[in-house]
């Protein structure tokens, strides 16, 4: 590697009473002139640095991991490694129809529904999920309505109610297992996120000291085995 400290150019001697308040005349004064500016600068500088001026950065908390499920309510490996297996099937089965959709060998018309608007707040949405009053389901033919910044900021507000009603009423189970299966992978970084903490937020209600239905106590195993082990949060995993 010695070659690389061979100069390029050949520029003589260099006159250190050079005048630098006065442009250059030539192109070979200006390399002389970078010379001596170079040779006039340190090799190290530390920069003085006022401490009253930095401001305190404070502590940063670490998100902790999965609560551990009491004995009596994790489920096993066998039975997660089913629910990751028949959750791939699910999703390759959506993915093929999209393409069938996208090519035209197969139709598909919108329901007739009214979707509220992205901008819409975290209220709006939940209550769209649970309104009754038309009967919507997360069904795929209301599904394909959604797009992916759809799909990723509806997950948001479901995890946020979860975390703050601290259970799973059913039909909040049924959107957030949709979402989940027609969610586009790689993951955005807030979706991982947010992935992360519906995980966790299912693992302190399974925790809880009230006692689970099979139905909420299914759906808690559920989402924390599917986020840990199809989504490759295997931190969050139960053993």
């Amino acid at each position: 590697m010695d070659y690389l400290k061979h100069p390029v150019f050949t520029i003589g001697n260099v006159n250190e009473d050079i005048n630098l308040s006065l442009p250059p005349t030539s192109g070979e004064e200006y390399i002389k002139r970078v010379v001596i500016e170079a040779r006039q600068c340190a090799d190290i500088v530390v920069a003085d640095i006022n401490p009253s001026c930095i401001k305190s950065r404070g502590c940063i908390k670490t998100l902790a991991g999965c609560v551990q499920a009491p004995p009596s309510l994790s489920p096993t490996v066998e039975w997660q490694q089913y629910q990751v297996s028949d959750f791939s099937n699910i999703r390759l089965y959506i993915s093929q129809l999209k393409d069938e959709i996208q090519v035209g060998k197969r139709k598909w018309r919108p329901p007739d529904i009214h979707l509220p608007n992205i901008k819409d707040d975290q209220d709006t949405w939940i209550s769209f999920c649970l309104n009754s009053k038309e009967k919507i389901e997360p069904t795929l033919n209301t599904l394909f309505c959604f797009n992916q910044s759809i799909i990723e900021q509806v997950l948001e507000y479901l995890v946020q109610f979860v975390e703050t009603e601290r259970k799973i009423e059913y039909k909040i189970g049924q959107w957030i297992y949709s979402l989940l299966a027609i969610l586009e992978q790689p993951l955005q970084p807030d979706t991982c996120s947010c992935l992360r903490s519906l995980a966790r937020a299912c693992s302190v209600i399974r925790a809880d000291s009230r006692e689970l239905d099979a139905q909420e106590l299914g759906a808690v195993n559920l989402f924390i085995c599917l986020v840990a082990r199809y989504f490759r949060q295997l931190d969050l995993a139960d053993p």
